[in-house]
């Protein structure tokens, strides 16, 4: 019963958590390469193709997506090989599908028809979003920085689709681009990906390795957390919790829960509540806040509570 409980930990939480880390590496886009094979550049050595892609990228930054959408459709339609752009239109449909999972997971809990309709959406906007991560490392040249980012990508959907074979061989082909400078990130994917497969021994190596190379990469320490405490190790899991919870730039509601269930683990339950209650605070309608509330007050000497703590649906 204990497996069960840790099979069915809450995916959809996991899954937004994934295409967040996403988002956030979508900060390092920059300026297109000024290369393009057939493409004659202007005078300033950008081709027309690379100064939509540009604008596109400001655009995104301060948050018009359409227009970001409008630019990346006509870098596109002057290189339709663009990579770039591909990319960049991956993360869009990231953001905009991670939007509607918030609004029925993370800013209220909602299980009523219109909120599974949002969740079809949400998935159709993740398949595309697959789809232009795809056609990204098609048109990367050999060597491009920009396909280890797109193979990585990727590994998020695979992550979001529960499908960790194929998150793990996207992981691992975005380490295998030297010029990939993020590597924590894919450690961290392929970590979460052995971890969806149930290679709890593959899983801790690889976030161990990702927190070495970024000890400030707080999904890498959340996730640790998470097969720490899956492993029967509640100390380090509390250590890891606890860093992220203390970190002000980490603002993973999840991670409240585990320490909280680390805390359990470790017969504390006054400070396991308040753990609980601090998941509860930062979202009080989200699904989460549910889990956190449930597991409130509950006696570490009940097996069933303990199990539901490690992995709470």
């Amino acid at each position: 019963m204990v497996l069960a409980a840790r099979r069915s930990r809450s995916r959809s939480a996991l899954a937004a958590l994934g295409l967040g880390v996403a988002l956030a590496a979508a900060s390092s886009l920059g300026c297109a390469a000024r290369k393009r094979d057939g493409k004659s550049p202007s005078s300033d050595g950008t081709s027309a193709a690379d100064k939509h892609y540009d604008v596109a990228v400001g655009s995104f930054h301060n948050g018009m997506f359409e227009d970001a959408k409008l630019q990346i459709e006509k870098a596109l339609a002057v290189d339709p090989k663009h990579a770039d752009s591909y990319y960049l239109r991956g993360v869009l449909l990231l953001n905009e599908g991670k939007s509607l999972v918030d609004a029925v997971e993370s800013e209220q809990c909602l299980e009523d028809a219109a909120a599974e309709q949002q969740r079809v959406r949400a998935q159709e906007l993740h398949r595309r979003a697959r789809e232009a991560f795809t056609a990204a490392v098609d048109n990367y040249e050999d060597g491009a920085a920009g396909r280890g980012r797109a193979f990585n990508s990727l590994s998020v959907i695979d992550l979001h689709f529960h499908a960790p074979d194929r998150a793990i061989d996207h992981a691992r082909k975005a380490l295998g681009e030297k010029f990939y400078s993020d590597r924590y990130s894919a450690l961290s994917n392929l970590g979460w990906a052995y971890y969806g497969a149930g290679d709890l021994v593959s899983a801790t190596s690889e976030l161990r390795q990702a927190v070495l190379l970024n000890p400030d990469y707080c999904v890498g320490r959340y996730r640790l957390a998470q097969v720490y405490l899956d492993v029967g190790l509640p100390e380090q899991a509390l250590e890891q919790a606890e860093a992220v919870v203390s970190d002000e730039r980490c603002p993973i509601q999840d991670a409240h829960r585990i320490l909280g269930a680390a805390r359990l683990r470790l017969g504390l339950p006054s400070e396991a509540d308040t753990a609980f209650a601090s998941c509860i605070e930062i979202a009080p309608r989200s699904c989460l806040a549910r889990q956190c509330q449930r597991l409130m007050s509950t006696e570490p000497s009940n097996d069933e509570a303990l199990a539901s703590a490690a992995g709470a649906d």
